[in-house]
């Protein structure tokens, strides 16, 4: 079947990149845990490094109207929000309360966001971003999966938003 040893290790090589990108798939789907040892915002920031994305952390905020702990971090000068769950069980429960079509509506709540609202989720974390950076959002999509909610275009608050990036 091979005809060298190379031609055996490029195959085992192939096969292996195939299998990591399954089982990345796998473990990134909606709702689902990640495969990752490392999870919350820890391992969101160092699966952004690992992307080469220039990344830090940069404030906490006040969840409200989620029960959870708020971190802001900056992808380059891009903010993106972490809502930060004791339990992917907690986040799994926060995450059903958020309208999959208009994320303004939070169980009862309703919140009117300076931006454009898209939420992933990730082990213990909701990540929300109201930006409008295409890079940012495929980036975010790529390591996390497609988002679980998105706002319409055009439906947040209008104007230039303060940011700790």
């Amino acid at each position: 079947m091979f005809s060298s040893v190379a031609d055996m290790m490029r195959f085992a090589t192939v096969g292996t990149a195939i299998l990591a990108i399954v089982a990345w798939s796998c473990g990134t789907s909606e709702g689902s845990i990640s495969p990752s040892p490392q999870g919350g915002v820890e391992g969101l920031v160092t699966a952004l490094s690992d992307a080469s994305a220039p990344v830090r952390e940069a404030d906490r905020f006040d969840a409200a109207p989620l029960q959870a702990q708020g971190v802001l971090f900056c992808i380059g000068h891009e903010e993106v929000r972490a809502y930060v769950f004791p339990t992917a069980e907690a986040r799994a429960a926060a995450a059903a309360a958020i309208d999959p079509h208009d994320p303004s509506h939070i169980g009862t709540s309703i919140v009117e966001w300076t931006g454009n609202p898209r939420f992933w989720q990730r082990d213990t974390i909701l990540v929300l971003y109201l930006g409008s950076d295409l890079a940012v959002e495929t980036l975010l999509t790529s390591l996390i999966g497609p988002p679980f909610a998105r706002g319409a275009g055009g439906r947040g608050l209008p104007g230039p938003r303060l940011s700790a990036c």
